[in-house]
């Protein structure tokens, strides 16, 4: 759950879900209205130590973005309708600069993620346009760049389609091999443990449609954990952010005990504190922190990043919690749990954020 808000040029959108990574320059570009970016927010891994690759060979074209497109069906000529309409109400590079066909595939795949969001009820047009407003853009261009997905190009979207679920072989080990009980383990670990479970039935509305490889697991009768699989070379697909999906609302112990449940079993429960929405967001919403110590995470985490903490923290939500932050007010009651490694701390001002 990220404490700051910060937007991103479209030249630097970051489609983590298809390991592509914008190229950073000194300049300060202007910045675009959020959704071109809020699904694309997350800060991009760290770079592997490990020996680049010999600049004497051929770099073979990465072709993710228009192969992932192409499964959602839009095809160029769309890209650049959708690409123009950018251009001219300050999703692009700045007032007057045309982009390039790739830097408007890297919008276009982050419109389908919002398309997508909207079809299943994750998200609204109404948030998105307030969202986009309160990133800088006007309510002129937030509405035509609304207007534009809304009936031109998400009808054009394809659902996204899953890849039928995997056999499994159950009845693994409770801990992986670095002694963790889900969060951070690998996901060849939770397919020895836990059933897999539609993804697009069982997480789509609740926690949005995704870009990259989703997996969601039957943790319980009554819940199920969703994630996407990190694309980062470093992480190994091993998965440090989850979220528990209840079917019904459940008490703060049943939701506390959930979340340790895919912790180390020395986890402990440090302290709480409530959060609300930043001010940027149009949503009325707040929710509950929980941060959580384990020594065995930080030495779990640390063959992963290298700055690991024996922290992790779990945000519980009573209706549910998009971009835009908590979707209701927090009720005591739980619909969802939002559990990462590392502590959850107080912005700059003092507030915790949903």
């Amino acid at each position: 759950m990220p404490t700051s808000r910060r937007l991103t040029p479209v030249v630097l959108l970051i489609v983590s879900a298809l390991t592509l990574v914008g190229c950073g320059s000194d300049d300060e570009p202007s910045e675009p209205p959020a959704s071109s970016a809020t699904e694309a927010e997350q800060k991009a891994p760290e770079p592997d130590d490990e020996p680049a690759a010999d600049a004497s060979e051929p770099a073979e074209d990465d072709t993710s973005l228009a192969d992932f497109l192409r499964s959602a069906k839009v095809d160029d000529a769309l890209v650049n309708r959708l690409g123009e309409v950018g251009d001219a109400n300050g999703y692009g590079l700045g007032e007057g600069v045309e982009t390039s066909l790739e830097e408007r595939q890297q919008l276009a795949t982050v419109q389908v993620g919002t398309c997508r969001d909207v079809a299943v009820g994750h998200r609204t047009w109404e948030g998105i346009q307030a969202s986009d407003v309160s990133s800088g853009g006007t309510e002129e261009q937030a509405a035509a760049m609304a207007d534009f997905l809304r009936k031109e190009f998400c009808p054009h979207v394809a659902p996204y389609k899953e890849a039928p679920l995997p056999e499994q072989t159950l009845g693994g080990p409770e801990e992986d091999a670095k002694e963790g009980r889900g969060l951070a383990s690998p996901v060849s670990w939770w397919d020895t443990r836990y059933r897999r479970v539609s993804w697009s039935e069982e997480c789509a509305a609740q926690t949005g449609q995704p870009i990259g490889d989703p997996v969601a697991y039957r943790l319980s009768d009554d819940a199920v954990v969703c994630a996407t699989v990190p694309p980062a070379e470093k992480l190994k697909e091993h998965l440090i952010g989850v979220d528990v999906v209840f079917a019904e609302p459940v008490g703060e112990k049943r939701a506390q005990d959930a979340a340790l449940s895919l912790l180390p079993i020395d986890a402990v429960a440090e302290d709480k504190a409530e959060g609300t929405n930043p001010d940027w967001s149009y949503l009325e919403g707040a929710c509950l922190n929980l941060n959580i110590q384990s020594q065995r995470l930080k030495d779990i985490v640390a063959d992963l990043e290298k700055d690991a903490e024996p922290w992790a923290h779990a945000v519980y939500y009573s209706d549910g919690s998009t971009t835009d932050g908590a979707v209701g007010p927090y009720t005591g009651k739980i619909k969802q749990v939002s559990l990462s490694t590392g502590r959850n701390e107080p912005t700059d001002t003092g507030d915790l954020t949903c």
